[in-house]
């Protein structure tokens, strides 16, 4: 979009020249874009820009028509905070028929002087698809998605951010704005784990000034988050020794470095120092109630964690901490009082609003800050109060949200579910004994509450216990046909038992348990060999899917399949589809096209619905047109709903989640940045 090498040089030149030739209108456009350059991205300062409107002003002059000219001053007016004036001036290139890269870069200045981020980020996305091989679009599109972006917010951004990062570094800007542009790209890094390419990125940055300071903080954050809290803390003294920027923060970061290395009065002694600096310091205030917790102190913990929740009431670690030591204490009249307290006044609460804190740690929300605190508690009470359940019951009425008052309900459920856990482990123990089909359906309701080990335990029946159980449960039989019958009936019994056990080990969705459901379908009998595999169809393994629904096809029950792969996306967490490339067996379910001839499809769990790249593009677009508000529509290849994403589309009468629509949009621009960052 404007030249970069050289620019001193080429500004000398051209001053030359005009001094020469003065009423040269291109010499001055080429000036001003040269000393725009110059200040925009190179550090040039005011003093830029102003030379920059005076070569525009004397170009207009000379040649009124001059639409080059205007983009360049309503580029300079914007970065001058003269949001008026400049655009008056694109407007009137705009006007007259220009639609350039340069000129929605400037529009994009002018939106993020007006704070319209969604719309600075549409203009610098069409300024980077007119100028996809320019460097500095992307720059600006990455900084503004940067900026966007939040430690554990929306994925999708930050990979956004990081995509054009990368194609602004490949591009070509070097010197101190590439950079700058190391710099942010190794904070997204940050944000997204990526702490190997943070490291590498930072460490480009520790002998170039100014950003040594930031390098050494930025390092320290990745080795604190690495878990080598030893090196974190040098490099935050370091910074501490060369800048008075963030003393608190880092203060803060040592002292939680050193309570993670077990030595908590080194801990409180620097979060006093913090707390010196700035007594709001909520981070400080929380590492200072941790590491007296640590020391013994637990009144004086208690006090510091009560003056935290009354400076920030949404900071969730702070009341955990508080619950937690009132639990070990049996306190349960304490936090009885305090779920009712809790419940009571969740009416009240406004249902936005509240806390204006960024720290990560804090709900801002109300509403959801009190929901925190009541599953909290609730879970304290489990350990405490044999009448729990009693106890949250009568906190039911206390609230007219049929929200709450389902939560709590559920809790109700739950805490039912854990009362019956320990007979079932029990049963669990002595299968050869204990095996019922009805057995086996209770074991899979609470599969959630049973680990794999005992599950596994259950599946041991032999034929020994059969004929035991054929005697112990009907009595001595009257001859060997009857006792034949009833060892049958034992081993249907026996059977349906170990099936459920299969299906309950594939409920939790653990390694372990994938791992013997593949042994038992490939050595169990045709029977439990089935209801493994159905277990994997669960768990996302599309040829054992293909097999289950094979199976009920030939017995004329593929409705059947349908029924038994379909729960788990309707009751549990929305699974996450399959990107796939160049498999001509997958057909997109909207356009009709083969994996051959897209880049890629999205496959979903089950393996029976997969879209294309180009469709989910195609969403992407016309998103406001294909959002349907009916929160009974289920994505087709996630199972999510409206109540599990942000949005859900329908696309020629397939219903796709915004998860897949980013999933889809960003698997190229990830393959772009692995690429990039696996060769630092």
């Amino acid at each position: 979009m404007l030249p970069h090498d050289k620019l001193d040089w080429i500004v000398d030149r051209l001053t030359r020249q005009i001094d020469q030739d003065p009423d040269d209108p291109a010499l001055r456009r080429e000036r001003a874009r040269a000393t725009l350059a110059r200040a925009w991205f190179h550090d040039g300062g005011e003093s830029d820009l102003h030379e920059t409107l005076a070569d525009v002003r004397r170009s207009l002059h000379l040649d009124s028509s001059s639409v080059e000219s205007l983009v360049v001053g309503g580029c300079a007016l914007a970065l001058l905070d003269r949001p008026e004036p400049a655009r008056r001036h694109l407007d009137e290139a705009s006007n007259q028929g220009i639609d350039s890269p340069l000129l929605h870069a400037a529009y994009g200045l002018l939106a993020e002087l007006h704070h319209d981020a969604t719309g600075a980020i549409r203009h610098f996305e069409t300024s980077c698809r007119g100028a996809p091989a320019d460097w500095e679009p992307h720059a600006l599109l990455g900084a503004r998605l940067a900026s966007a972006a939040q430690p554990g917010g929306r994925q999708r951004l930050i990979e956004r951010a990081m995509f054009h990062m990368v194609r602004a570094l490949e591009l070509g800007p070097i010197g101190p704005r590439a950079n700058a542009l190391r710099h942010t790209l190794g904070q997204l890094c940050l944000m997204s784990g990526r702490l190997d390419a943070a490291d590498a990125l930072f460490s480009q940055l520790i002998d170039a000034d100014p950003w040594r300071v930031e390098a050494r903080y930025h390092l320290g954050l990745s080795a604190a988050q690495r878990g080598k809290h030893k090196r974190a803390v040098l490099y935050f003294r370091q910074h501490l020794a060369e800048s008075d920027a963030r003393q608190s923060d880092v203060l803060a970061r040592i002292a939680a470095c050193h309570l993670h290395l077990r030595e908590p009065e080194r801990a409180r002694d620097a979060c006093t120092r913090a707390i010196a600096i700035d007594s709001n310091h909520l981070g400080a205030r929380w590492v200072l109630g941790s590491a007296l917790v640590a020391e013994g102190r637990d009144d004086e913990a208690k006090r510091v964690l009560r003056e935290l929740l009354e400076q920030a009431p949404g900071h969730a670690p702070a009341f955990a901490e508080l619950v937690r030591m009132r639990t070990l204490n049996n306190d349960a009249r304490w936090l009885r009082q305090a779920l009712r307290s809790e419940v009571a006044v969740f009416d009240r609460l406004p249902a936005a609003g509240g806390s204006t804190s960024r720290h990560p740690d804090v709900t801002s929300e109300p509403r959801t800050a009190t929901r925190e605190r009541i599953k909290t508690l609730i879970k304290g009470l489990s350990r405490t109060d044999n009448e729990v359940i009693t106890t949250v019951m009568s906190c039911i009425d206390l609230t007219t949200d049929e929200g709450l008052r389902f939560t709590l309900w559920e809790s109700v459920l739950d805490l039912m579910a854990r009362e019956r856990v320990p007979k079932v482990a029990k049963t669990l123990q002595e299968p050869g004994a204990t095996f019922s089909a009805a057995a086996g359906r209770e074991a899979l309701l609470l599969a959630e509450h049973i680990p794999d080990e005992a599950l596994a335990t259950g599946l041991t029946v032999g034929e020994e216990d059969l004929l035991r159980a054929a005697v112990d449960r009907h009595g001595p039989a009257d001859d060997v046909v009857e006792l034949r019958q009833r060892v049958g009936l034992e081993r249907r019994e026996a059977r349906a038992w170990q099936a459920l056990l299969l299906l309950a080990i594939a409920q939790r969705s653990s390694n372990s348990g994938h791992t013997l459901l593949l042994r038992w379908a490939q050595d169990a009998d045709e029977e439990l060999g089935f209801a493994a595999l159905t277990g994997l169809a669960l768990l996302g393994d599309s040829d054992a899917a293909a097999q289950v629904r094979a199976h009920a096809k030939a017995f004329g029950l593929p409705h059947l399949a349908d029924i038994a792969l379909r729960p788990r996306q309707l009751m549990g967490t929305p699974s996450r589809p399959t990107i796939v490339s160049d498999d001509d067996t997958l057909q997109c379910r909207t356009c009709g096209k083969r994996g051959g001839q897209v880049s890629h499809m999205l496959r979903s769990v089950s393996g029976d619905v997969a879209v294309c790249a180009e469709c989910l593009t195609k969403v992407a677009r016309q998103r406001s047109d294909l959002a349907t508000s009916d929160p009974t529509v289920r994505c087709a290849l996630t199972g999510a709903s409206l109540l599990d994403d942000e949005a859900v589309y329908v696309y020629m009468g397939v219903p796709i989640s915004q998860a897949s629509v980013d999933q889809s949009l960003g698997a190229d621009e990830r393959a772009t940045v692995d690429r990039f960052v696996s060769a630092l």
